[in-house]
Order: structure tokens, then C-alpha cells, then sequence
């Protein structure tokens, strides 16, 4: 079969009262199973998009964890050493599921970046925290009547199966039994359990809105772009990338020129007739475009004596190839929603002239400690409050360069101290070893800030320098004084004084 491009527009053709050549074409492209017709993605609402983005963002889980480790870099802290035994053995003990505090709480972390919220339900000492995830709770609020013009949170209503999400369409009705029984707030279905907020931290992205914000649906345009893209080569490599390709009928199709249609119903021009040939016309079309869509490039597809002998292949305006740049930038895009820069977990370009201590000191100083205290201030209550400490913080962030820097200057001490002990055969200092050793000296004097290139500043190397000139000028005197007292010894001796 051969292509042959129709540069004639076309005109529709009436094949039937309120029915056209081109209705037909269009009911095709409303067509989702069995047409083989691929069209961009559509979403009922941000919740369906946002899981679709999860799950077609390769580089999604790699900047998440690295997003987690720069997080937690400097682990938790409340700044006492015994209240640290405290922590430390709450966070690495396991919770009522088997998985440590500490992987909770990072894991709620990361899942409040995606969907805005996360829930940590404290259990207790032993049991610990566990994950509530984004739609299996929901806040309970209330109009503040002391200060008015906002809603308190009181409370948290949850999903008492981790397999289905909560779902409120009436008020809750408490079984009162239970909670004179047992204490427990649970509602008479027993699908709910409401809990207070002591025992219950609402992990928030954007912690002003009680049901957070996703960094994803933020930026969602370049993001559905990126994922529209990965579908789109993936479907290309699939299907061999035909594109769209337009079969017209022919003329008479309608009035049996290309159909085998019966006497009768050649002569019959009812509305059920004309729309069972209409039906007969789109299967026919639909075997066939799932012919080309599924066929490979070797073989032979045989069309319907139904159509016209100019197939038209309509050219593709945009190809998935012309993102390629747009992929390549998947990382650092994503890093820009999390709110990092993008060398910090080894993604963007680094300038040559910037050391890469500079660049990690200013991107944990800019990005991840202000991240830090927006998320510590969020659970550090439910700690102080169970745990009995005063506070619990992200640890201090040191300097990359002040370290890098501080071990520079220890390892040079080191080295000026074993410099200026070396001694040759005769016990004395070596020379030499002594001029490395000021030369040292000057050199971290110059990176402290010490060394001026005005005169009146004296040098290590020159103050050495001074003292050995000293040095020599007195020992040039006391042989110049030796001189003398030998030759007035030698002078009195000719005169006859001992």
C-alpha cells in the first residue's frame, strides 16, 4: 500500500441526513478502546494528576531521597546530652509496624512534599509514631468563639482500615459505650477514629493551610509536559511512531459502490438503515486502524475495498525527540519544587570558578536549614510532649569551608610543630626544616587575614629572618671581642705584664 499526500482540501461529504464523512472521522477520535487512537492525557481532578505524575517522574525518587538525606544530614538534636539518650532511643526504636520513628518521620516527610499532608499518629512510648497518609484523615475545626475570624483545629478524624481512605459525607456519630469502656473516641460504624491533637501531628508542606500544598500540582504545566513526553517516546518506540493517518471513503460507499449490501438494502434509505451502515463503516475502521496501530514494520496490512485510493498521512507538528532538553532538565526542575538547588544532590551545571564547598555551604544555608526549621516546629511539640524534653531540632549545620578549612589548619600546626623539632646529627635544628616551618606559618596567616603587605608588617619569614641576623651579628662580635682581648692579652705580655 502506498501513500500518497492529498494537497486538496477536503470537502465534506453527506452520507447520510444529519451525518457526514467527517462526523464520522470524529466519532473515531472520541473513540478510547479498540481504535488505536492515542491522545494526550486528561484528568477528572488534581488528585488523579498528582498520581500520575508520581508514577511517570523517573527522576522523582531519586531527588526525594536526596532531598531526605540533606534533610536529616545532621540528624535530630535537643540540644542536652542526656535528653539526646532520650530521643535517640525513641527514634530508632520500632513502631507497632516494625519500622523505626526515625524512617517514619522521614517518610512522612516525603509524602507531605507530594500531597501536602501527612498524619503521625502517636501510639505511644512502645509503639511509637505510625504514618497516616494524606487521605485517611481529615481535620476537625471549629469556629474560634474567644478571638473570632478563624476555625481551630480540635481535633482528627481517621480511617481505622489503612486500606481504605476516609470518607466523611455526614456528621460523626461517637459510640459512647466504646469511650466509657475503653476511652477510645470511635464512631458507631467503627470506620472512624477520632483522635486529639497531642496525639497527632498534621505534617504539612505550606503549614498556613490546614490541608498543606503539593510542591508537584505547584509546578504542575512543566511537569505534565515532562511526563507527557516520557509517554509519548514510549508509545512512539511501541507502535513504530506511524502518526495519524486519514482513510477517506469512497463517494458511493453509502449506496453500495464499495459494500456488499443486499436488494433490500440498497432500496432502503430508512434512519436505522443508514445508521447500521453508519456502525458497519466505523468497524470497518476500526480494524483497521488497529491493523496499523499493532503491526509491525514488515508487515502487509490489507485495507476494505471501502476506501478511496489517496490515504492521507497528516505530518506531526511536534515530536517527542524535540524535548530531549526538557528531559535532560527533569532533575533540576524537580529539585527547584523541593526547594534545593539542583548541585546539591550532583544535578545542573557548576560554574568553574566556584569551589564545591561554596556551593554546598550556600545551598544548605539558603534551602535545606530554613526547610529544616519549617518542618522540626511542626513535630517537635509531639516529642517534648510525650517524650518529656524541652525541644527537639534539626542539629546545627557546620560549614563545609570552615571545616574543610579548620583541618587544613590542624594538619599545618602538625606540620610546623614537627618541623621546628627536627634536629641534625649534633642535636642542633635544621635549618632548612625551620625556613618550611615560618614558611607554613606565613602561608595561614595569609588565609586568616593576618598577612598585610604593608612594610611595617614583619613576617614570619622575616622575623626569622631578623632574629638569625641578629644572631650572627652577635656571634660576629664576640669573635671581633675575642680578637681584641687576645691581642691586648698579647700586647701586655710584650710589656712585661702578665
Amino acid at each position: 500500500m502506498s501513500y500518497k499526500y492529498n494537497k486538496k482540501q477536503h470537502n465534506p461529504k453527506q452520507i447520510s441526513k444529519d451525518f457526514t464523512d467527517l462526523d464520522l472521522l470524529d466519532n473515531l477520535t472520541k473513540c478510547k478502546e479498540g481504535c488505536g487512537v492515542g491522545f494526550p492525557k486528561t484528568f477528572d481532578d488534581d488528585v488523579e494528576q498528582l498520581e500520575w505524575l508520581i508514577a511517570n517522574l523517573p527522576t522523582l525518587p531519586y531527588v526525594e531521597r536526596q532531598y531526605i538525606n540533606n534533610l536529616f544530614s545532621n540528624g535530630l538534636t535537643t540540644g542536652d546530652f542526656e535528653s539526646d539518650k532520650v530521643l535517640k532511643s525513641f527514634m530508632y526504636k520500632q513502631n507497632a509496624k516494625g519500622i523505626t520513628n526515625y524512617e517514619t518521620l522521614q517518610q512522612a516527610v516525603i509524602h507531605a512534599k507530594e500531597y501536602g499532608k501527612c498524619g503521625l499518629r502517636w501510639l505511644s512510648d512502645e509503639d511509637g509514631w505510625i504514618l497516616v497518609p494524606h487521605d485517611h484523615y481529615v481535620s476537625i475545626t471549629q469556629d474560634d468563639e474567644q478571638y473570632l475570624g478563624f476555625k481551630r483545629t480540635v481535633a482528627y478524624a481517621v480511617s481505622t482500615n489503612e486500606d481504605v481512605a476516609i470518607n466523611i459525607t455526614q456528621s460523626i456519630e461517637l459510640d459512647k459505650a466504646e469511650f466509657l469502656e475503653n476511652g477510645r473516641l470511635i464512631s458507631t460504624s467503627k470506620d472512624i477514629v477520632v483522635v486529639l491533637p497531642e496525639d497527632f501531628v498534621n505534617l504539612r508542606n505550606k503549614p498556613i493551610v490546614e490541608n498543606g500544598e503539593s510542591v508537584l500540582l505547584k509546578d504542575k504545566q512543566r511537569l505534565t509536559l515532562l511526563a507527557s513526553v516520557y509517554t509519548r517516546l514510549n508509545y512512539d518506540i511501541k507502535y513504530d511512531g506511524p502518526g495519524r493517518i486519514i482513510f477517506w471513503l469512497k463517494d458511493d460507499i453509502f449506496n453500495g459502490g464499495a459494500v456488499d449490501l443486499s436488494s433490500s438494502q440498497l432500496i432502503d434509505n430508512s434512519i436505522a438503515s443508514q445508521k447500521s451502515r453508519q456502525e458497519q463503516a466505523i468497524k470497518e475502521l476500526q480494524e483497521l486502524g488497529n491493523k496499523i496501530k499493532y503491526s509491525t514494520s514488515d508487515e502487509v496490512v490489507l485495507a476494505s475495498s471501502m476506501f478511496d485510493k489517496n490515504i492521507e498521512h497528516l505530518p506531526r507538528v511536534t515530536k517527542g525527540t524535540e524535548f530531549f532538553d526538557w528531559l535532560n532538565k527533569e532533575g533540576s526542575i524537580l529539585a527547584q519544587n523541593f526547594g534545593i538547588t539542583p548541585e546539591l544532590i550532583g544535578l545542573g551545571d557548576v560554574s568553574g570558578n566556584v569551589s564545591m564547598e561554596k556551593i554546598i555551604d550556600n545551598a544548605m544555608q539558603n534551602n535545606i536549614v530554613p526547610e529544616r526549621e519549617k518542618i522540626a516546629t511542626q513535630f517537635s511539640y509531639s516529642l517534648s510532649y510525650h517524650l518529656g524534653v524541652e525541644k527537639v531540632f534539626f542539629d546545627k549545620y557546620e560549614l563545609q569551608q570552615q571545616i574543610d578549612d579548620s583541618s587544613e589548619r590542624f594538619k599545618n600546626s602538625e606540620s610546623v610543630q614537627f618541623l621546628m623539632n627536627v634536629k641534625d646529627e649534633n642535636g642542633v635544628r635544621d635549618e632548612k626544616c625551620v625556613e618550611t616551618a615560618y614558611a607554613i606559618l606565613d602561608s595561614m596567616m595569609q588565609k586568616l587575614g593576618a598577612y598585610q603587605p604593608d612594610k611595617s608588617y614583619e613576617t614570619s619569614r622575616e622575623k626569622y629572618n631578623r632574629i638569625k641576623e641578629d644572631e650572627k651579628k652577635q656571634e660576629d662580635k664576640e669573635k671581633e671581642d675575642k680578637k681584641s682581648t687576645s691581642k691586648l692579652k698579647s700586647v701586655l705580655k710584650k710589656m712585661g705584664f702578665e
